[in-house]
């Protein structure tokens, strides 16, 4: 095995995997989702399972830099006693103290686990010094534009509310009525761009994320893997699984990663971010935002004379 052998599936380069043809990109994007299957069973029925020819999986190893299929093979077989077994279990010790006399795990577990799962998936897979460099980025802009559709639509609105409690200059781009033409416009290379978007991505979101890197404009995107549209287009891309025991893609770990950034951020901001999450406090009780004891009344009681 060479030096540049990869360590996880994850460390597969991402340029190489956007270089593909569309071929080995769907035989790389099912060995992303279906790693347990790679690991487990033969290559044939793997190319059964996935619908393609079986010579694509030996042509997809040597395409990302490996000799042949059992490197690959090996990497997901990896993958699965890091991340779906070990892992998996610390979960499940966690979920069976509040579960204990549940005969089988319950709904509320299961997703649990997964969430729990695709969390920890992204701290052990990610630098930390390009985390932070995105954070640096995000910091130094002059205005910061926030992209989400779809599934990812309530996510940004959600990271703009708490970023714009501590910092100025951030939005989510074509809200609210604002034209997006005008928007754009304003947009230049001292501004920065936050963007999410999980398969299946949204064609809205890449075509504003298009937009934007025309301005020079820094993106900074979390999506699900290094297949994912947006990796061409970001200056720091990070990968945060989603899978899920449903039918739709877990966003508990993305929500969770743009927390800690929108964090991060304020920490690098320091003393001004701190000002500016007074002043907004002082505002919300003059504005009287919050609920408060004294206006509470009894059920039944009304507040009118």
């Amino acid at each position: 095995m060479d030096q540049t052998f990869p360590l996880s599936l994850m460390d597969l380069s991402a340029k190489r995997l956007q270089a593909l043809s569309p071929q080995l990109r769907r035989a790389a994007r099912f060995i992303l989702e279906n790693s347990g299957d790679v690991a487990t069973r033969s290559q044939r029925h793997v190319a059964e399972l996935s619908q393609l020819p079986a010579p694509t999986f030996t042509r997809l190893a040597r395409a990302v830099g490996l000799r042949n299929y059992d490197q690959l093979r090996d990497l997901c077989r990896k993958d699965v006693l890091r991340n779906k077994t070990i892992l998996a279990d610390r979960a499940k010790s966690l979920i069976s103290k509040v579960n204990e006399n549940a005969e089988e795990p319950s709904l509320i577990s299961g997703h649990a686990t997964t969430a729990i799962r695709n969390l920890q998936h992204f701290v052990e897979q990610t630098d930390s010094n390009k985390l932070t460099g995105a954070a640096r980025l995000l910091a130094d802009a002059r205005r910061v534009v926030l992209i989400g559709e779809m599934s990812s639509r309530g996510l940004m609105d959600y990271a703009s509310y708490i970023a714009n409690m501590s910092l100025t200059g951030w939005k989510v781009l074509g809200r609210a009525g604002d034209g997006l033409s005008s928007e754009l416009a304003d947009l230049g290379s001292k501004d920065a761009c936050l963007v999410t978007a999980v398969n299946p991505y949204s064609a809205r979101s890449l075509t504003i994320a298009k937009h934007v890197v025309n301005a020079k404009v820094p993106v900074v995107a979390i999506t699900d893997n290094a297949l994912s549209p947006l990796v061409t287009l970001a200056d720091y891309s990070f990968f945060v699984d989603t899978r899920s025991p449903q039918f739709f893609p877990s966003h508990v770990a993305l929500m969770v990663v743009l927390e800690a950034l929108v964090d991060m951020v304020i920490r690098e901001r320091g003393t001004e971010a701190q000002k500016h999450i007074a002043a907004v406090e002082r505002q919300n009780h003059i504005l009287k935002e919050y609920w408060q004891e004294a206006l509470a009344t009894n059920k039944g009681e009304s507040n009118y004379e």
